[in-house]
C-alpha cells in the first residue's frame, strides 16, 4: 500500500507493506489474496452452488415476524410482484447498513459515526503503459490539493474503481452530484495522465464512510440475528468489512447447525452476539485508525496493528470451562505466537498425511477434534465413549499415517505429554485439558456439555 500525490509519477508520500508471504505462511496454510466485490461475488455464488445452498435473486424480505418457535417471513419477487411466506426456527439478516431487520429489533449503532460522503466510481483504462509493473499494485491512496482518493486496480490495470473522498473544495457528495465528466476530471486529477486516454465510466456509486457496531446482534428473544453491514460498518480503509462479515457468519453458522440438530442447546446461539459484537467493535476502531491516519493524516484513536492481527489475531472472550485459565484479557493475539488458549484460533502446524503435506486446519471439519502428542492418550479415548461426536487425533514425531513434518507441534500449541486441546467446528480453542491420572471422560463430558450449553 502506498500514498502518492498522483498515481502516475506523483511523489511517494508514504508506503507500507501489507505483509510479507514468507510470514504469513508461517501462521495459515493460505496466501492473502486482495479481491475487489466484482471478482469474489461470482466465486462466491459457484462456491455455495458446489454446497447445495439455494440461491434466489429480484427477492425482497418485506415483512417477518418473531415467536417463541421461530419466525414467519414474507417474501416478494420484484419482478412478478408474487409473495410467498416462510417459517424458520432461525432468521440471519444481512441486510446491510440501512438493515430494515436492525431498526424494527430497535438496535442502536454505537461508534465515531458518519465521517463524509464518498463516491465509488468504476472505470475501464488501460493503465499498464503508464504503471508498468505497478498497474498490479493492490491499493493506492492519491493525496493532493485538488483530489483525496484511492484506487484499487483489476484485470492487470485494465479496470478498477476509484473512491473519492474529497475533491477540491467539496468534501460531500449528495446522490447524483456527479456526471460522467466530473468522474473523468477526479480520475485525471488523482491518476495525473494528461494524455487523452480511452477512460470507460461503468458506474458512480454514493455511500457513507461510517464507523458503526450494534448494541446486539441478535433479538431480544433470540431467534433473529444480524451480521455483516447489519451488524458493523466501518470504512474500507484496510478491507476489514467484507471479512468481518464472513466472520460472522462463521461463528454462526456451527452453532445453528448444532442447535437445530439437537448436538446443543439453544443457549450456544447466545455466544454468538457474546463473541462477535467485542471482536467486530474492535475491527471496526483499526478501520477507523486507518482511516484517520491514511487519509485524515490525524493521530490514529488507536493503535493501528498489523493486519495479519486483524484477519486472524482476533480472539473470542466469552467464558467457557478450561483446566488452563489465564487472566490475558485481550480482544487479539499475534498469529506468529499464538496463545493456544480458549478463545483464539487453533494455530496452522504443517503435517504430513500418507506423505502429503497438509495444515493442521485442514482436520477440522464439522465436528469438535481433539488433538494430544500420546500415541495412546485416555483424552483420545474418552473421545469414543461421549456424545456428540468428537474427531481426534494424536500428532506425533513417529512416521505413521499422521506426521508432525517437523517436529514443531508440540512448541507450537504449547502442549505437552498428557495434555490435550479441543477445537470447534469453526477452529476456535473450545477448551484445554491437563495431564491427569484418571475421569478424562467424566471431565471431556462434562466440559463440551457446558460448551454445548447442555449442562
Amino acid at each position: 500500500m502506498i500514498i502518492v500525490e498522483k498515481l502516475v509519477g506523483g511523489k511517494v508520500l508514504a508506503s507500507m507493506q501489507e505483509s510479507d508471504p514468507a510470514e504469513v505462511a508461517k501462521a495459515s496454510p493460505s496466501s492473502r489474496l486482495w479481491l475487489t466485490q466484482n471478482m469474489f461475488e461470482p466465486l462466491l455464488r459457484k462456491s455455495a452452488k458446489k454446497f447445495g445452498a439455494v440461491q434466489e435473486f429480484n427477492e425482497t424480505v418485506v415483512h417477518y415476524e418473531e415467536d417463541s418457535d421461530g419466525a414467519l417471513v414474507v417474501v416478494q419477487n420484484v419482478q412478478s410482484g408474487n409473495y410467498r411466506k416462510f417459517r424458520t426456527k432461525y432468521l440471519v439478516s444481512c441486510d446491510g447498513n440501512r438493515s430494515a431487520t436492525r431498526r424494527k429489533e430497535g438496535i442502536e449503532w454505537k461508534g465515531p459515526g458518519v465521517l463524509g460522503e464518498s463516491i465509488s466510481i468504476n472505470f475501464k483504462a488501460d493503465l499498464t503503459p503508464y504503471l508498468g509493473t505497478r498497474a498490479k499494485h493492490g491499493v493506492t491512496y492519491v493525496s493532493n490539493p485538488a483530489i483525496d482518493a484511492g484506487f484499487r486496480l483489476e484485470s492487470g490495470g485494465k479496470a478498477g474503481f476509484m473512491i473519492v473522498t474529497r475533491a477540491g473544495d467539496k468534501k460531500s457528495f449528495s446522490p447524483d452530484s456527479v456526471s460522467e465528466r466530473d468522474a473523468k476530471q477526479y480520475f485525471k486529477d488523482a491518476s495525473g495522465i494528461e494524455d487523452d486516454i480511452d477512460i470507460k465510466v461503468d458506474s458512480i456509486s454514493y455511500w457513507s464512510v461510517a464507523a458503526f457496531n450494534a448494541e446486539r446482534f441478535a433479538s431480544t428473544n433470540g431467534r433473529v440475528f444480524i451480521a455483516g453491514d447489519s451488524a458493523h460498518v466501518m470504512p474500507p480503509t484496510g478491507g476489514m468489512g467484507g471479512n468481518t462479515g464472513i466472520q460472522d457468519v462463521h461463528n454462526l453458522a456451527w452453532k445453528l447447525a448444532y442447535v437445530l440438530g439437537e448436538r446443543a442447546g439453544p443457549s450456544l446461539l447466545r455466544t454468538y452476539d457474546a463473541e462477535r459484537r467485542p471482536v467486530a467493535g474492535f475491527l471496526m476502531r483499526q478501520a477507523y485508525s486507518r482511516l484517520q491516519k491514511r487519509v485524515f493524516r490525524q493521530v490514529p484513536t488507536d493503535p493501528e496493528l498489523p493486519d495479519i492481527v486483524c484477519e486472524i489475531g482476533y480472539r473470542y472472550l466469552s467464558a467457557v470451562p478450561s483446566e488452563s485459565q489465564s487472566t490475558n484479557s485481550d480482544h487479539h493475539e499475534d498469529p506468529y505466537a499464538p496463545l493456544v488458549l480458549p478463545g483464539t484460533r487453533f494455530p496452522h502446524v504443517p503435517l504430513t498425511l500418507d506423505g502429503a503435506q497438509i495444515s493442521t486446519l485442514d482436520l477440522i471439519k464439522t465436528n469438535f477434534v481433539l488433538f494430544t502428542t500420546d500415541h495412546s492418550s485416555p483424552w483420545i479415548k474418552a473421545t469414543r465413549e461421549i456424545t456428540p461426536q468428537v474427531d481426534s487425533h494424536n500428532i506425533g514425531k513417529i512416521k505413521g499415517t499422521l506426521t508432525d513434518t517437523d517436529g514443531s507441534f508440540g512448541r507450537i500449541c504449547r502442549i505437552s505429554e498428557g495434555e490435550a486441546i479441543l477445537v470447534r467446528p469453526d477452529g476456535f480453542i473450545a477448551w484445554r485439558g491437563k495431564r491427569r491420572e484418571e475421569g478424562h471422560k467424566e471431565t471431556l463430558q462434562n466440559a463440551l456439555q457446558v460448551i454445548l450449553g447442555l449442562a
